[in-house]
């Protein structure tokens, strides 16, 4: 699937990442990118400065700390997280449909749970 998304946004599936993890949770330094993704930092301002040089993504100085830069999308970086995001669920949804229906079911319940304790763990 990793590869699915890249090639359908000319991204790494690192890159990918980056950028729905962006879009879900707002601007965020590097260094929580990178713990957040379970990357080294420099690994994560490495894939950033790509995402820059593609217009995916832009950096601010943090208006509550000069030190520290924010990463945020851009409209282009927005559309390209969309489309990522678009593609992995035709790509998940590909995968269930050639699943017998009962196992179709026993996926999605699995799924699901796996889901909320996510949900969980990271509330």
């Amino acid at each position: 699937m990793g590869r699915e998304r890249a090639r359908a946004g000319d991204v790494t599936p690192q890159q990918a990442e980056t950028l729905q993890l962006i879009a879900e949770k707002g601007a965020l330094s590097t260094s929580v990118l990178a713990s957040l993704l379970g990357i080294d930092p420099s690994t994560a301002s490495r894939n950033l400065a790509g995402l820059e040089r593609a217009g995916l993504i832009s950096r601010k100085k943090a208006a509550d700390d000069g030190r520290q830069t924010d990463v945020r999308l851009t409209p282009r970086g927005r559309l390209m997280a969309e489309t990522v995001a678009t593609d992995a669920m035709h790509t998940l949804t590909d995968l269930m449909d050639q699943l017998p229906r009962a196992e179709r079911q026993r996926v999605t319940e699995a799924l699901e749970i796996l889901a909320r304790l996510v949900g969980e763990a990271s509330a």
